[in-house]
């Protein structure tokens, strides 16, 4: 099953309970990917975005951090994170479909075009959405996250339960 969405003229999928399959050219054994240089095409994919803040459909206010490109060692696969500021998030009592909405125009505003421009062109796009800045993969029980993952096919983003 799948339903569309519209988000500032971005239409994308949300696959519902449906799992995408692998590129092949990764399962294949494909080129590893060199972390430097996929950090620095997705910086440069983002300049024009840094600046810039996003009002989501909950009405948080949201400003893009930065972005990861992060190599999976046990699947092959690459992600793109991106990695969101909303100070408010933790005061923002919102429904589950809510957030949800604020993650899916995440990923189509500011994921799709990042990932557009990345080299190599990611396979997931993972929404990391923090009431205060947070190192990746660093614990921080006083800090409010959200996370939504998105398989990344045919320019759009695909929802995945992760």
């Amino acid at each position: 099953m799948e339903e569309a969405r519209q988000y500032s003229s971005v239409m994308m999928r949300r696959a519902v309970g449906q799992k995408a399959g692998r590129r092949a050219s990764r399962r294949d054994g494909g080129v590893k990917p060199r972390p430097i240089v996929a950090v620095l095409a997705s910086l440069l994919a983002l300049a024009g975005c840094r600046d810039e803040g996003l009002t989501l459909p909950s009405g948080l206010e949201a400003e893009l951090q930065g972005t990861v490109i992060e190599p999976q060692s046990a699947s092959g696969e690459t992600w793109l994170i991106l990695l969101v500021l909303a100070p408010d998030l933790a005061a923002q009592q919102v429904s589950a479909e809510a957030r949800a909405a604020d993650t899916d125009a995440l990923c189509a505003e500011w994921g799709v075009p990042a990932a557009l421009e990345a080299d190599p062109t990611p396979d997931q796009i993972t929404v990391q959405i923090m009431s205060e800045p947070v190192e990746r993969g660093q614990p921080a029980p006083g800090v409010t996250q959200v996370f939504a993952g998105y398989r990344f096919e045919n320019g759009t983003c695909i929802w995945e339960d992760f």
